[in-house]
């Protein structure tokens, strides 16, 4: 397989002055590192989009390197444009062929082209979370005494998958075949199939391979301490030839693991590519000085790290207030005041909290407060039902074969398809191996079909089949507008829910309609397949838009953000850090980074607040997070008094102690060994603790 490369395009030559004016020596040393692989230890807030961003126009417009010749993985498409913005700006003009985006993004572009290779069609479809829990709701009808939900299952297959886990339960194992089974039926890739299939193809056709090696000569990787161990040897693979692998991350901000990040990637990238140039970036530019000591004082307590020195010019700083409350309610009752007695314009303010739960009591506290506030994790835009349809029938159009889009609009506008004739047809495709969509122009074979039902169906059918012979001609805008047109989709919509839902509805519509006018101007590409290559890939971050409102997040959300005001609230034992991670050390680890992270998306000002009760399923009480006690005290102010409760674990528990667990209540001490406890709790049963984590009160 030749190397076809298009030559032309390169920028006019730039200045190495104007690439490097403004740069630190940490910061100039990673941009002309070019030859090698190269380790950048980016600490939070110093400036690693900006060595990134400098670095490829450094190899384009000093350089002279082909756009072509570059790869750049970002982990959002918000990260991606805002880079490719930059070098725009620092080139003068836009580098052509440049590949940039997510890897999620780089693999789609690989398999629209090779995907013949590990038997799809280029035309696959990609299934988000709610069609793989339709999908695996439907295979799991099967398993009539199986009771684990839609979202569980997917979940464990999403682990069996990435080998994050080894499944023993014979049932699991054999609906985790036939889902792999029906994904291939629906020629439909889920996520994790956009990454394994193209290390699948790498080493399975090593032409493919090769030819991805020799054209990109220097990669690049940012957030590089939250890559797997599939995206770490996909880049294994592409910096096989040339070894030009650049990677930009901060062990201190891995806090991914449950979506399979592997901090071993960052930590043993020396090892990994022997002679590789490591670089440190301590200077910050975002936080005050208060902020970052205590932000680095926090993260100190962690073991598995590489350790840097974070210093910035930036003032003092304000000490961190740490606010008691009583509860829930009271807490959101003081985030808001904090934010209605501020002279600060609403969207200078973050709230975060550690799960999406929390955000019921703030967001009303907020409305009672007439603060106007965003909230990052509520039904997003691409989850209505309106705009789920709508692009239900641009994936049937483009791929006929996508079983769960047509399940979706196949009675949508009605058709008189019942659940019954729906399930038969189902049950046809599946035992000839074919798609629904085939299965349904056997119409005539299912029995009890009505004959209007019968002529709406072949109409439906010839539809479908005519608005895609026209779709090889018309961009994704104007087959969106076909499909809405020629279904009455609007007239449908328009006949359903009440007057101000269908008012919503229609809005959405048109946005929807503006959105895809706007990919269709932006883009050289404006195909159906583009397109829903583009909506497949997003995240919600990257359509959020704060305006002139307070942003409501979890941490996990706010990573690469920063805002002049940070509030961090619910930080108490069994909530932050989460009750899942007490029983091991590393998962203590990564909530410590995740409240490291918190804290350092905050230039100006950071709060803190925990809570004496919280209602989840029951009240519960609850003490205040270890870290509190692991901040720097003179760069904190207590709002009330210091709490008095030790945070270290009671070394005094014995057996026949009775004791008391902020989850599982009263219990009895059976054993005490090796720094462990067995108590049996009425509430649960017999459950092995370990001590330093399980912060068990003697009564």
């Amino acid at each position: 397989m030749g190397i076809l490369i298009e030559m032309d395009g390169l920028p006019f030559r730039i200045s190495e002055e104007r690439i490097l004016s403004g740069l630190n020596e940490a910061q100039i040393k990673a941009v002309t590192t070019t030859e090698g692989p190269v380790l950048v230890i980016a600490g939070a807030g110093s400036g690693k989009t900006r060595v990134l961003t400098h670095r490829i126009a450094y190899l384009i417009g000093v350089k002279r390197v082909f756009p072509a010749r570059i790869l750049a993985v970002t982990f959002t498409n918000k990260a991606a444009n805002e880079m490719k913005e930059r070098i725009i700006g620092l080139l003068s003009s836009e580098p052509r062929d440049l590949w940039m985006g997510t890897f999620h993004s780089i693999c789609v572009r690989i398999l629209r082209k090779h995907a013949d290779k590990v038997g799809y069609s280029r035309n696959f479809v990609i299934y988000d979370r709610g069609d793989q829990e339709s999908l695996v709701k439907q295979i799991a009808r099967d398993f009539r005494d199986l009771a684990e939900r839609p979202s569980s299952l997917v979940n464990r297959i999403s682990r069996m998958k990435t080998g994050l886990s080894q499944e023993l339960d014979e049932r699991i194992l054999q609906i985790y075949e036939r889902y792999q089974m029906e994904l291939k039926r629906c020629d439909a890739m889920d996520f994790d199939d956009l990454l394994l299939k193209v290390l699948e193809l790498f080493e399975s056709h090593s032409e493919v391979r090769d030819f991805y090696a020799e054209r990109f000569k220097y990669i690049h990787v940012d957030e590089y301490q939250d890559t797997n161990r599939v995206q770490y040897k996909l880049l294994r693979h592409l910096a096989s030839r040339h070894r030009n692998l650049f990677v930009v991350g901060d062990d201190d901000q891995s806090i991914y693991a449950f979506r399979g990040a592997d901090i071993r990637n960052i930590l043993e990238f020396e090892r990994d590519f022997p002679g590789a140039t490591v670089i440190r970036l301590e200077k910050n530019y975002r936080s005050t000085r208060k902020i970052l000591h205590a932000a680095s004082t926090l993260i100190s307590h962690n073991i598995h790290r590489k350790g840097k020195t974070l210093w910035t010019d930036n003032p003092e700083g304000e000490k961190i207030p740490i606010c008691e409350t009583w509860d829930e309610r009271e807490e959101a009752e003081r985030v808001a005041d904090i934010i209605y007695s501020s002279s600060r314009p609403p969207s200078d303010f973050l709230v975060l909290y550690r799960t999406n739960a929390q955000s019921r009591a703030l967001e009303e506290a907020l409305r009672k407060y007439g603060i106007p506030y965003t909230i990052v994790g509520g039904i997003k835009f691409y989850e209505r039902k309106e705009i789920k349809d709508l692009l239900a029938y641009l994936r049937i159009i483009l791929n006929p074969r996508d079983d769960v889009s047509l399940t979706r609009i196949i009675n949508v506008p009605p058709r008189g398809i019942g659940k019954t004739s729906l399930e038969r047809f189902q049950e046809l495709a599946s035992r000839n191996g074919i798609s629904l969509y085939e299965a349904l122009k056997y119409n005539r074979e299912i029995p009890g079909l009505r004959k209007a039902t019968r002529s709406k169906l072949e109409e439906f059918l010839a539809l479908i089949d005519e608005i895609r012979e026209k779709s090889e001609d018309l961009d994704a805008y104007e087959v969106l507008s076909e499909v809405i047109n020629r279904t009455d989709y609007m007239d449908y919509i328009s006949s359903t829910g009440q007057r101000w839902e269908v008012e919503s509805r229609l809005e959405n519509i048109q946005e929807l309609l503006g959105s895809v006018a706007e990919f269709v101007s932006e883009n050289e590409d404006g195909s159906l397949a583009a397109y829903l290559n583009s909506v497949s890939l997003k995240t919600e971050i990257d359509d959020w838009n704060p305006g002139g409102a307070v942003t409501l997040m979890t941490v996990h959300n706010a990573k690469g953000l920063e805002f002049p005001v940070v509030i961090i609230t619910g930080l108490e034992e069994t909530v932050f850090p989460h009750f899942n991670s007490l029983g091991s050390h590393e998962e203590i680890e990564e909530e410590r980074r995740l409240l490291h992270v918190a804290i350092t998306r905050a230039k100006e000002k950071v709060y803190m607040t925990f809570t004496r009760r919280r209602f989840t399923r029951r009240e519960r009480e609850l003490r205040p997070s270890r870290f509190l006690n692991e901040l720097p005290q003179e760069a904190v102010q207590w709002m009330g008094g210091r709490p008095e409760e030790s945070f270290t674990p009671n070394d005094e528990i014995r057996r026949g102690d009775l004791v008391f667990h902020q989850i599982f209540g009263r219990g009895e001490v059976l054993k005490v060994y090796d720094g462990k406890a067995r108590v049996r709790f009425p509430s649960v049963g017999i459950k092995t603790l370990v001590l330093e984590y399980a912060k068990l009160v003697k009564l």
